[in-house]
């Protein structure tokens, strides 16, 4: 397998609000707002995600690091019970999910003082210590064998969560965390909902998703009813920058992009117009994951899994 070109991706950055969990080095908002939380001395931050700060903290005496997420003050100003029996939920249920492709989370929401004497919420995490897929997008560090290999690894965590009753809904580079020596990928940032009609506990992402990789029936539905189909049109968004280095769309912003994204006007071009390594048989998978019609789209990502590892096994 011939090494893939290490040019710059011809693409801007589309990724609202990325959370990078093992790249100290990506901005985030705010400053340190606490020193400590429970045995864990914060050590610095490390990204933003869909409801507040992460940073990298370590419990000094038994050697072990940690992600922690400082909730948004919205949710600590919250008295409301409902608020918070949500979010009590949502880690009871991340805690049991195991899966060597999903953030592994503490089942406990700990509280902290802050320096203004403001009690903040904290979510603990496991630590990745690489950075996110966005990077390995940007610098073309990867073949394509690398690459296909890596969107088996992240199918599996997807369909994981899809067979599990879990709509992630905000599916996007960012939210693809590596360690270092890329032997582990791991989806992070979903929140938890739950449906009123059987009060059966499902997961989907609060607040609807990043713009540029948003499905069509999530734009034009505001987020809601969607299900796993949804998932795979932006899977396939996220593929597809993978393997051609840019977004299938060529908008100017997030906007246009979505119109793009929603109008069969706009013809998305395979994946090997941009880089000529990619096989027919591959461009035929992602765009079968872009289909604007859910019904005609992959109906599971168990579907487009068995596609992906026959894709592997011929080792393209």
């Amino acid at each position: 397998m011939r090494l893939f070109g290490r040019k710059k991706a011809d693409s801007i950055d589309k990724d609202e609000g990325t959370a990078q969990a093992g790249d100290s080095s990506s901005s985030v908002r705010g400053s340190l707002e606490l020193t400590h939380v429970g045995p864990y001395e914060i050590i610095a931050p490390v990204g933003t995600g869909g409801m507040g700060t992460v940073y990298k903290a370590i419990d000094r005496k038994r050697d072990q690091t940690v992600a922690i997420k400082v909730l948004d003050r919205q949710f600590d100003l919250d008295r409301k019970k409902r608020r918070r029996d949500y979010l009590g939920r949502e880690i009871l249920v991340a805690a049991n999910l195991r899966h060597p492709c999903i953030i592994r989370y503490h089942p406990e929401i700990i509280e902290q003082g802050d320096a203004d004497g403001n009690v903040r919420r904290c979510l603990l995490m496991e630590f990745v210590d690489g950075p996110d897929l966005r990077k390995h997008i940007t610098d073309r560090d990867l073949t394509l064998q690398q690459m296909v290999d890596v969107c088996i690894r992240l199918c599996q965590g997807l369909d994981f969560l899809h067979q599990n009753g879990i709509v992630h809904r905000d599916i996007k580079p960012g939210n693809f965390l590596f360690s270092r020596d890329l032997r582990h990928v791991k989806i992070c940032d979903f929140g938890l909902s739950k449906s009123n009609a059987s009060w059966r506990t499902r997961w989907v992402k609060e607040g609807g998703g990043t713009r540029a990789y948003m499905s069509p029936e999530q734009i034009s539905n505001k987020g809601r009813g969607l299900d796993a189909r949804s998932d795979i049109f932006s899977f396939g968004i996220t593929m597809y920058e993978l393997i051609a280095g840019r977004h299938p769309c060529d908008g100017r912003d997030s906007r246009e992009i979505m119109k793009q994204i929603k109008s069969s006007k706009f013809k998305f071009e395979p994946p090997s117009k941009y880089n000529p390594e990619v096989p027919q048989s591959l461009d035929r998978i992602i765009l079968k994951a872009l289909r604007r019609q859910p019904e005609k789209r992959y109906q599971s990502m168990t579907e487009l899994l068995l596609d992906l590892t026959r894709l592997n096994e011929t080792r393209i």
